[in-house]
């Protein structure tokens, strides 16, 4: 089942555009898919506690979800022509993670911020550390597989321009 979801490149180039989706759905084990799930839930609880209501950050986060999984996808496509296969949700994972910063900037004291400033180099030093060909080995992916470094530096751009283009929130504090 796994194989007919995946991001699969010669697939997706000849037609089956449903895995722009579905390939971050599926994980190469389980290891890998509770620690992509642990994220993306952690991060969109963040998402949709802190819009105007519970409502209006489902809808959020459902648009981001809709549109941000193919972009990942197609950006792979574009940018990572090397990379045949994908599965997993760290795209998406990081695209949230930075929306969930997002959300949290403008209410945060200036501690706070310089955590949130501190977490984000961090995501953006592992991306560079992924793209020089170091593994951190915590989601235990088959030896054949190699990180994409590429869909977690996507998932920031389109965690960026998510939170870039939502329309700002009256506070009335």
């Amino acid at each position: 089942m796994n194989n007919l979801l995946e991001f699969d490149r010669h697939a997706l180039l000849a037609g089956q555009w449903w895995r722009l989706w579905t390939g971050h759905l599926v994980h190469y084990t389980p290891q890998h898919a509770l620690i992509d799930f642990a994220v993306v839930l952690a991060a969109a609880v963040i998402v949709v506690q802190l819009s105007a209501t519970p409502a209006i950050g489902m809808r959020r986060l459902a648009l981001a979800l809709g549109w941000g999984a193919p972009f990942i996808s197609v950006g792979m496509l574009l940018i990572a022509p090397a990379c045949l296969t994908y599965r997993g949700a760290s795209g998406i994972a990081s695209m949230l993670v930075v929306m969930a910063g997002g959300a949290l900037w403008p209410r945060a004291a200036r501690s706070v911020r310089a955590a949130l400033v501190l977490m984000a180099a961090t995501l953006l030093a592992k991306i560079g550390a992924e793209a020089a060909g170091y593994a951190h080995g915590l989601s235990d992916l088959p030896a054949d597989v190699v990180v994409a470094w590429q869909a977690h530096l996507l998932g920031v751009v389109a965690g960026a321009i998510t939170f870039a283009v939502r329309k700002p929130r009256l506070q009335l504090d």
